[in-house]
């Protein structure tokens, strides 16, 4: 019974001293301390109009009445409340300027954002123009044209 308990003593004793050990070096002990902590993700984080907010770059291409082709660039800028976004482009049907960035008033509307990402881009009188999905918290979108005859996606990155 005697040597169980020194070899008992013995064993905490050297125990004791190789957990404690680092401590005294001045580096961390052997036992670890774990925190859980929820992460933000996709899931959790939510979307709204405030989620685009500045100046956005764009450019989208489709076809229109079929197979004409559609291509255009532009600048595009977010209020953040919904209320307005304007956009300037320069537009080609066909190989033929119909619009340009540079000399033509901006088109203006109001936009929806849900808290999954998905949104509209409205028209003045409410009718829905695009589906839109933000993207990477507001830093870039997709969208697509809902208007009739034109089949136009793109995409808008921000600038500021």
């Amino acid at each position: 019974m005697k040597r169980y308990v020194n070899w008992m003593t013995l064993g905490g004793l050297m125990a004791s001293v190789l957990l404690g050990m680092p401590f005294f070096r001045g580096a961390r002990s052997g036992i670890v301390a774990v925190h859980a902590q929820e992460q933000e993700t996709p899931q959790n984080r939510a979307c709204s109009v405030a989620s685009l907010k500045g100046a956005y770059g764009f450019y989208r291409s489709g076809t229109r009445s079929g197979d004409i082709p559609v291509a255009a660039v532009g600048l595009a800028t977010f209020d953040g409340t919904g209320a307005v976004g304007t956009a300037r482009q320069t537009i080609r049907r066909d190989g033929v300027t119909v619009q340009d960035l540079f000399t033509d008033p901006p088109a203006a509307g109001p936009y929806e954002v849900d808290p999954d990402c998905a949104g509209r881009f409205l028209n003045p009188d409410g009718s829905v123009l695009a589906h839109i999905v933000v993207v990477d918290e507001g830093k870039e979108l997709f969208f697509t044209s809902l208007a009739p005859g034109v089949t136009v996606t793109g995409v808008m990155k921000k600038i500021n």
